[in-house]
């Protein structure tokens, strides 16, 4: 057995301690239970739809690929034959995800060689990592990918010298699925055993490749490219690749080589927010690391990896972007790091010196860096729940109460238009068009490469004669102006605004 069950008592214990005060803080600020992202309720939409025999759609019956998180999509349908309400089966399972990944930084430390109570330590600065427990709550597919990748890390360093597993294999593959980050974890452990001098695994590529196909072909079969549509929206004309669509080699150049710097000065500032002494010790642990000949290097390859890959892809958002949601699987991964160079400075320190003295003051430094180490967290919990608080009553005052609203104000038939769909679909039940391309590929045929623009979305919205248009006005700031084609019909404002795209939504007639 990887733990014991003290240990993992004491992870669950963690976990429940911090993910109450969270709830406690949206209990007490919003008064009802909801998420922090209306992206959450874009998954429950094509969940629901699911369940219900919709097939994988948006609209009923209108099958798309505009999932990042096909896997995490998947996981929610299922949860709607639980006899609760889905919101707070979402939740659960991503409070026993993040319990699950504490006990895998657990076992990770050990097959690193880290001894019990500082691989203890690393599952617990894990489940107790603000972001982490906000991410288990959001009802995104955070904690299921970080669950994902932190097994896989876990089989490949536990089979290091002898065949890979299986089971690491078809894990990773399933993180891709669930975040497409992931892809590059299967990649980085070839190069890992590659260095090594193993022979290369056919057979676990083939496997690999055979988990991703059927959403490869599903998505080839509903848009006629190999990646969701969400790709094509949000990363497509940002990064490298539209870049050289467009021989822009200006942009080529700073995809390549500036915006990757950018991104790894993220990634440590997303670190040092976490946790700040293990960030600052990082470096010893990778020294460590390297030093060993025959160990894994897969910790640097990930972490290396990461900057220079979204620097080239997705250079528009960086880790710390919505709480670091598409960097969660590296926090287990610099904890480690942070703990292997603590351990060895300490090492380091005691050597040559009288072993009684050094006791003695291994005993007084040990508490008081353990102490610094969960204070940091401890102190910054609270606000962070504070945070998760005011961004579900955003969320649930903005988002959830419009559709709300169009369920009871507009006929049952109506088309309804607008950028951020998600819960507005899910309570109005009215057929939607997604404005930005998320959800309907058809109007990125409008909208220029830079994003999306006034005069594009007047296009996209004329030839599909929507009957209401719900946005943000300062997205489409001169668009919302044009009252020969759009009329104000009603409006939410917001107080205290913490993760919405601005204070305002508006519902507007259409001149059809």
């Amino acid at each position: 057995m990887p733990w014991r069950r003290s240990e993992g008592w004491w992870l669950a214990l963690a976990a429940l301690g911090a993910a109450g005060l969270f709830l406690w803080q949206e209990h007490l600020l919003a008064g009802r239970w909801g998420f922090p992202l209306d992206d959450s309720w874009i998954h429950l939409q094509f969940a629901r739809n699911l369940n219900q025999g919709q097939g994988f759609s948006f609209n009923p019956g209108e099958v798309v690929s505009a999932s990042t998180a096909p896997l995490w999509t998947l996981v929610l349908a299922l949860c709607y034959w639980l006899p609760w309400g889905v919101v707070w089966s979402a939740k659960a399972l991503g409070v026993g995800l993040l319990w699950l990944s504490g006990l895998l930084v657990l076992r990770l430390g050990r097959s690193l060689g880290l001894e019990r109570g500082w691989a203890l330590a690393g599952g617990l600065v894990v489940v107790l990592t603000p972001r982490l427990v906000w991410g288990s709550l959001s009802g995104m597919e955070v904690m299921l990918y970080a669950a994902l990748a932190t097994f896989g890390y876990c089989r490949h360093l536990e089979t290091l010298e002898r065949a890979p597993c299986g089971w690491g294999t078809a894990a990773l593959a399933l993180a891709a699925l669930a975040r497409p980050e992931c892809l590059l974890l299967f990649p980085l452990v070839l190069a890992d055993r590659w260095r090594l001098g193993h022979p290369f695994p056919w057979k676990h590529l083939l496997l690999f490749a055979l988990l991703l196909a059927p959403f490869a072909a599903f998505n080839l079969f509903t848009l006629g490219k190999p990646l969701p549509n969400t790709f094509y929206a949000k990363v497509g004309p940002y990064g490298l690749t539209g870049a050289l669509a467009t021989g822009d080699w200006v942009r080529v150049a700073k995809t390549l080589l500036y915006y990757p710097f950018l991104q790894a000065q993220e990634l440590v500032a997303f670190s040092a927010e976490n946790n700040l002494l293990l960030t600052g010790l990082a470096p010893l642990g990778f020294l460590y690391l390297l030093r060993q000949r025959r160990g894994s290097w897969l910790i640097l390859l990930v972490l290396l990896s990461f900057p220079l890959f979204r620097g080239m892809l997705a250079p528009f958002k960086g880790a710390l972007f919505q709480h670091g949601r598409y960097a969660a699987h590296l926090v287990p991964l610099m904890t480690l790091a942070g703990l292997l160079g603590l351990r060895w400075g300490w090492q380091l320190l005691a050597e040559g010196r009288d072993f009684a003295q050094w006791r003695r003051l291994r005993r007084w430094a040990g508490s008081a860096v353990w102490g610094l180490v969960f204070l940091h967290l401890l102190v910054a919990l609270p606000g962070y729940a504070q945070t998760y608080g005011w961004n579900v009553t955003n969320i649930e005052d903005m988002h959830v109460a419009m559709g709300r609203w169009l369920a009871e104000h507009t006929p049952p038939g109506a088309v309804v238009a607008g950028h951020d769909v998600g819960a507005i679909a899910y309570f109005s039940g009215r057929r939607v068009l997604d404005t930005t391309g998320l959800v309907t590929p058809r109007a990125l045929d409008f909208l220029p490469a830079g994003g999306p623009a006034d005069e594009g979305v007047r296009r996209f919205l004329e030839q599909e004669r929507p009957d209401y248009v719900v946005m943000l006005p300062n997205w489409y700031p001169q668009l919302a102006q044009q009252r020969d084609f759009l009329q104000p019909v009603y409006e939410i404002t917001i107080e205290h605004n913490t993760v919405c795209a601005g204070d305002r939504l508006a519902v507007y007639k259409t001149s059809r």
